[in-house]
């Protein structure tokens, strides 16, 4: 027999041999779930900013917490298993931390992102996560394996074992209290249990996400009596047609139109009557709180209000127009869909295969040609919202093959290494956003009428951009790449002539610091709609706008001042390197 074959039969009883002893010793199985189940607490003690008080809670209160509920059943492995929830958002959580490579929890959007989002979405990022996912199943396959063994055996504790490890969890908790007083967060005011230790945290988020999809399946009946009491006051002859087109995942960063030194505007960079705000940024990271912004009267200093109140389809209803919304997204249930159902006429587009349960992928041109059809079957006044799919994750399935101008873009993994790929893919899907763009205003400039456009994007995406090394968007914590949005507006040469006030006070707004709360009152301003619920101030249309303190609706829909949000040094310089004002 060789040295190899000796050595490799060594290791391998090695092997056997400790584990048959481990399955024979319930306390130290009872320790290896404990620390199992407390893997994300390690990292968080090591990442959060916080002071030595703070780091020893995190890791006691944990501690004491799985130790008293294993404790507190003869069968620790029974117990393990039982605590498979607790496996599924520890993975979740290890996800998150392979996304952001931040110190944060589950947030409650985390939560609700998951519940708007499709299984196909999941698909695509999950497909691209292999190592995050590899990590899952090292962590937790062997130990429910362990778990199921002993569980089979009924290799149980001791009851005076137990009792001592049921005291030894008291005191652990106990000192997490006691320490309490004498713990500090270097970002927020203070240090608590529900925003700061896990699970604790995501726990506190989870029921307040709950709570949420409570809010938003009740919206019907809370929102039905309202009214915006809103009249079309102008007096232009000529049909108009109001266009807002929601875009998805846009980041500015990449938009030739905002400095980047790629083509990936080459028609929007030549188009007349174009007026760029260089200086926007997004009230929130996650589209199911940045879009319902977008289509409401409210804002991150007043989100709480949006459940009994109407959307901007319902303003623009009472003021005599016919309103319309093509979307390319998924349907998911959430309160910008209750939005969009308000609209005379309503379509997604992106439906779902009954056989195979994935969606189709239609590319965002389909809402132009839809637009078209509406405009030629419909001389009303219009009102038409397109919800594109724009730049979202799988970046490659959101183009048509022609439009591979940046190549390789053929994304395999999510990973450092992988991200001049992943570059490529993200600018080519802008590339062809500038196309659906600029292919919409050429359909408006042939109606010859007083046709005014608005392009926002709800949010913008990390794309390992810096040694953060993160992606993606809806991190707890939003970063410089998902804040600043590009936002443009296009008239026709017709709606100049009829209201060359508006235009003349947007291209002098067009310099400031705005952020999306300015597209409801900017559509309606632009449209001659009068309402109680116009903010003129907020008007990009308006010689009233006002320069002011820019917000940003936090995890549990706070609006506070967006350079409050704890953002980490790197994003700063950004922000003051590229002259984003406050």
């Amino acid at each position: 027999m060789t040295a190899i074959n000796q050595r490799q039969m060594k290791s391998s009883f090695g092997l056997t041999d400790f584990l048959r002893k481990l399955l024979t010793n319930p306390l130290g199985l009872l320790w290896y779930y404990v620390i199992i189940c407390m893997a994300p607490s390690f990292y968080f003690a090591i990442s959060q900013p916080v002071n030595f008080m703070a780091r020893a809670i995190i890791l006691f209160f944990p501690t004491g917490f799985f130790l008293l509920v294993l404790s507190l059943v003869r069968n620790s492995g029974r117990g393990f298993v039982f605590l498979f929830p607790v496996f599924l958002l520890n993975g979740f959580q290890i996800i998150l931390f392979y996304l952001f490579r931040g110190p944060d929890a589950i947030s409650a959007d985390m939560f609700l992102n998951v519940v708007t989002t499709s299984t196909s979405e999941a698909g695509e990022l999950l497909s691209s996560m292999t190592q995050a996912i590899l990590v899952i199943c090292l962590l937790y396959i062997p130990a429910l394996i362990l778990a199921i063994i002993q569980w089979s055996t009924n290799n149980v504790l001791q009851k005076n074992i137990r009792k001592k490890m049921i005291l030894t969890s008291l005191i652990f908790l106990s000192l997490s209290f006691a320490l309490f007083p004498l713990s500090k967060n270097s970002f927020r005011s203070k240090f608590t249990f529900h925003n700061d230790v896990y699970p604790a945290n995501i726990v506190y988020n989870l029921g307040f996400a709950i709570h949420k999809i409570i809010k938003v399946k009740n919206y019907p009946q809370t929102s039905k009596p309202f009214s915006f009491d809103a009249v079309k006051k102008d007096t232009a002859s000529k049909r108009m047609i109001v266009v807002l087109i929601i875009g998805e995942t846009g980041r500015a960063v990449s938009w030739q139109l905002y400095g980047y030194n790629r083509l990936t505007n080459p028609n929007l960079e030549k188009q007349s009557n174009l007026i760029v705000f260089k200086d926007a940024i997004t009230e929130n990271n996650a589209t199911h709180k940045s879009v319902p912004i977008i289509l409401s009267c409210n804002d991150a200093t007043d989100f709480k209000d949006i459940y009994c109140r109407k959307s901007i389809f319902a303003a623009f209803n009472e003021a005599g127009f016919t309103t319309v919304c093509f979307s390319n997204q998924p349907d998911n249930h959430s309160l910008t869909e209750d939005f969009y159902r308000q609209a005379d006429i309503f379509r997604i587009i992106r439906v779902k295969d009954p056989v195979t349960g994935d969606y189709t992928n239609p590319y965002d041109e389909e809402l132009t040609e839809m637009m078209k059809k509406i405009i030629n079957e419909n001389k009303d006044n219009l009102f038409i919202v397109l919800h594109s799919y724009g730049s979202h994750f799988n970046y490659g399935d959101r183009y048509p093959r022609q439009f591979s101008i940046f190549t390789p873009d053929k994304i395999s993994q999510l990973s450092q290494s992988e991200k001049p790929v992943l570059i490529n893919a993200y600018d080519n899907s802008i590339v062809y956003t500038d196309y659906f763009i600029s292919q919409t205003i050429r359909a408006l400039e042939e109606t010859k009428t007083d046709a005014f456009l608005l392009y926002v994007s709800d949010h913008g995406e990390d794309i390992f951009d810096d040694s953060r090394n993160g992606f993606l968007h809806s991190s707890p914590i939003p970063t410089y790449f998902q804040l600043r949005i590009p936002f443009i507006i296009w008239y026709s040469n017709e709606y100049k002539s009829d209201f060359p006030e508006n235009v003349s006070a947007a291209i002098t707004n067009g310099p400031k610091p705005i952020s999306t709360n300015s597209v409801f009152p900017t559509l309606l301003n632009a449209a001659g709609i009068t309402t109680p619920y116009l903010n003129n101030s907020l008007s990009l249309v308006s010689n009233n706008f006002t320069v002011k303190p820019r917000m940003y609706l936090d995890d549990h829909d706070h609006g506070i001042p967006y350079l409050q949000m704890n953002l980490a040094p790197e994003d700063l310089f950004l922000l003051k390197k590229n002259s984003i004002g406050d």
